[in-house]
Parts: C-alpha cells; structure tokens; sequence
C-alpha cells in the first residue's frame, strides 16, 4: 500500500500537471525515437549529488559492481556542496548532466532568471570537478517541465535535452514504497522494451532536504532506500534479458536530443 505522504503528493502532482498542460509547457517525458535500440536501459539519476547516509555514493557502488554507467542529472547547489561527489561520479565514467543550480523547478523561472539558474549550475559543476574538466552540453530541466522559450534558450548555448521516457515521480516515494517504485519501473522497461529511466537519488537543495529530514526522518526526502532499490531493479530487467549497457549512455541513440 502506498503511503500517506506520496498519495498527498500525488494529489498534488495531478493538480500541477493539469496546469501545466492547460498553459501549454513541453515535458522532458516522451515516447522512445525509433533509433533508440530495442532492448536497452539507461538509468539516469535526478537532483543529486547526495551524501545523505551515503545515498549517491552507495549507488556509484551499485552501478559500478553490475558494470553499469548512468546519466546523472546534477543540481549546482548540490554539486558545490559535495564535490568529492561529483568527482567520483565523473571518474566512474557517468554521464553528468546540467540539472541548473538551485531547486526551483524551471517552469517557474522567467527568462532571465532561467539563464542564471543555467549559467551557475553549469559554473558549480566545473567548479566541483576541477580545473579544466568541462560539463558535457545535456540539460535537464529541474521539475521536468518547460517552455518553448526556455528551449531556445538552452539551445542557444548549445544544450541538448536529456529526456526520459519512464519516469515514475518517485521523488514523492519513501522507503516504504520500494516494492512500488521497482515494479513501476521493470513494467515500464517491459512495456516500452527498454527505455530511459529518471529516478531520483537526491531531492531538492542539501538544505532543503536536510530540514524536511528534520521534521521526517523516513519520509520522501529520505533516498537512502534508493541504491538497494536500483540494485533489484538492475537484477530483474537482467533476468527478463534487458541490457544495461556499460557504454558512455550518451552514446545511445536519443538518450540526449
């Protein structure tokens, strides 16, 4: 049974998206391309990085052990705060993406807000990483949602869209819908036969989630479920004869576009 807090959040969701489409926003959520290859899984992680009871760390473990690369989607805010992190992530040989930097999601940016937002992420990311290590042009944006506007911005400066196609809204999950969460995801792979899965190994500013911990240790801001989560979902789609592959995920066509 779900819990009561990601059914309220749920509830709220519904509201949101149906606002979204009434105002006419993209969303990063779209059907596969056909040139994506049958069969293929790459799992591409949102909001991180997360030192919380070793969250991220311990899925670097997890993808590492079954040979795996992902995509992370890195919020600058969060980079700047763990770049031990965010190097770690890099030298696994993960795909980093520009997530911007703080958690206000994107549709709710104007436009010079939305090009800050943009310009410090990217800026807090290569500052974690270090001198001369660039951030890759894939952008996603927090929250999922944008505008026609906010494309052309990004494209202007030469971003492509890292978008998902089985996404779950798990960030609203705790730990209690683990079960849940790898369910949704394995149908998901089987009924697009295979995809680009958008978990959430963090959720929102450090702060931010440090103060909802605060008020509820084992709530949806609690991720450290997350890696053991992804380690059975890994298992699973292998034994249904899905590949996750251990190439650089942007190399798989449509994984960026």
């Amino acid at each position: 049974m779900y819990s009561r807090t990601y059914r309220g959040g749920v509830r709220l969701l519904y509201i949101f998206l149906g606002l979204v489409l009434w105002v006419g926003c993209k969303t990063i959520q779209r059907a596969l391309p056909e040139a994506f290859p049958l069969g293929v899984v790459v799992l591409s992680f949102d909001d991180g990085p997360n030192a919380h009871e070793d969250t991220t760390l311990r899925l670097l473990e997890v993808l590492e052990r079954h040979g795996i690369r992902g995509c992370f989607s890195l919020l600058g805010i969060n980079a700047k705060r763990h770049p031990t992190l965010v190097q770690r992530i890099e030298a696994g040989g993960h795909r980093i993406i520009n997530h911007g930097y703080g958690e206000t999601w994107a549709i709710l940016l104007g436009e010079e807000a939305f090009e800050e937002n943009l310009l410090l992420g990217k800026e807090a990311i290569e500052g974690a990483l270090g001198a001369g290590k660039g951030v890759p042009l894939a952008y996603r944006p927090h929250g999922g949602f944008y505008t026609g506007g906010q494309q052309k911005q990004w494209e202007g400066q030469g971003y492509k869209l890292a978008p998902s196609s089985i996404r779950i809204y798990d960030a609203v999950l705790s730990g209690v819908d683990r079960e849940k969460a790898i369910m949704r995801v394995v149908e998901g792979v089987e009924k697009q036969g295979g995809g680009i899965v958008l978990l959430h190994d963090s959720r929102d500013a450090y702060s931010t989630m440090e103060a909802q911990l605060g008020r509820s240790p084992e709530g949806a801001f609690n991720r450290s479920w997350v890696p053991e989560a992804v380690e059975e979902i890994i298992v699973r789609l292998q034994q249904k004869g899905f590949h996750l592959s251990g190439v650089d995920p942007f190399l798989v066509p449509g994984v960026i576009q």
